[in-house]
C-alpha cells in the first residue's frame, strides 16, 4: 500500500504521533509502527497512511487514526494481521471507498454484510447482535460498540471520537481542536494541558478557577490522561 494521494488539511485533518495513536488505540507503539508503516522485507502497512512524515516524524490523519483504532480492535480478538490487511483492503475495493473503516459504509447493512462476508470466507466470526448465539471459540469483534463512541458528518465520514467515553465522557478527539489532540468537548482545552497544570499547581480547584470551567471535567481530564499513560 501507498500513501493516500488524497492528502488532508493539515491544520483540520488532525495530526498524530505514534506515541500518541498507541495511546488512544490502546496498543503498543511497535504495533502500530508496523501496522503504519509495515516492516521491511517481512510485513506490508497495513493502512494508506495520508501524512507520512511531518517534521520528520511518522504522523496519522485522523481518518488514519479511526482505521487504526479498527485495526487494534482486530488484534485484541486475535484475528492475524495478514488477515486484518486483506479485510480492510477487500473491504476497501468491495465498497468502493477509500477509508471504509473510517466511515459509516462499514456499519450499513450493505457494508455489515460485505466486511462479515470476507471475514467469514478466512474462518472469522464478525459478532454484530447476540453475543450468546455466536460461537466464542471465535474470534469476536463488536461491531456496534466502534459506532456508539463516534460522530459522523452528514456524508457519512467519521468526523469525531470518545476515546475513553465510559470514565471520560466530556473527553473527545476531533481533528479541528487542537490538531487533534484530546480536548473537553465544551471548553475544547486539551486534557494533557489541565493534567499538567494540576500537577504544577498541586490544586484541582486552583486549576478550575483558572480555566474557568468545573473542577469535575478537571478531573475527568486528569483520569483521562491516566488511562491513556496505562494504555500503551
Amino acid at each position: 500500500m501507498t500513501n493516500d494521494t488524497h492528502q488532508p488539511d493539515l491544520l483540520g485533518g488532525g495530526i498524530f504521533t505514534v506515541p500518541e495513536t498507541a495511546e488512544l488505540v490502546e496498543a503498543s507503539q511497535t504495533s502500530v509502527r508496523i501496522w503504519v508503516g509495515g516492516k521491511k522485507g517481512r510485513q506490508q502497512p497495513v493502512i494508506d497512511n495520508q501524512l507520512g512524515l511531518v517534521n520528520g516524524k511518522v504522523a496519522v490523519s485522523f481518518t488514519n487514526l479511526m482505521e487504526l483504532r479498527f485495526v487494534a480492535r482486530f488484534a485484541k480478538a486475535g484475528v492475524r494481521l495478514n488477515e486484518i490487511r486483506s479485510i480492510m483492503q477487500e473491504a476497501k475495493d468491495t465498497l468502493a471507498h477509500p477509508h471504509p473503516f473510517a466511515a459509516g459504509i462499514v456499519f450499513r447493512t450493505d457494508g455489515r454484510r460485505v466486511v462479515a462476508e470476507i471475514a467469514r470466507k478466512r474462518g472469522i466470526e464478525l459478532v454484530y447482535e447476540d453475543l450468546k448465539t455466536k460461537n466464542y471459540e471465535m474470534p469476536i469483534i463488536v461491531m456496534p460498540s466502534l459506532k456508539e463512541d463516534v460522530v459522523f458528518d452528514p456524508q457519512g465520514n467519521m468526523v469525531a471520537w470518545y476515546p475513553r467515553k465510559e470514565i471520560a465522557p466530556n473527553v473527545i478527539v476531533h481533528p479541528r481542536f487542537s490538531f487533534g489532540r484530546p480536548v473537553l468537548q465544551d471548553s475544547h482545552i486539551p486534557t494533557e494541558t489541565l493534567a499538567d497544570a494540576v500537577r504544577a499547581e498541586g490544586s484541582v480547584r486552583a486549576v478550575a478557577d483558572q480555566f474557568e470551567i468545573s473542577e469535575r471535567h478537571v478531573r475527568e481530564a486528569i483520569r483521562f490522561q491516566a488511562d491513556l499513560r496505562q494504555a500503551a
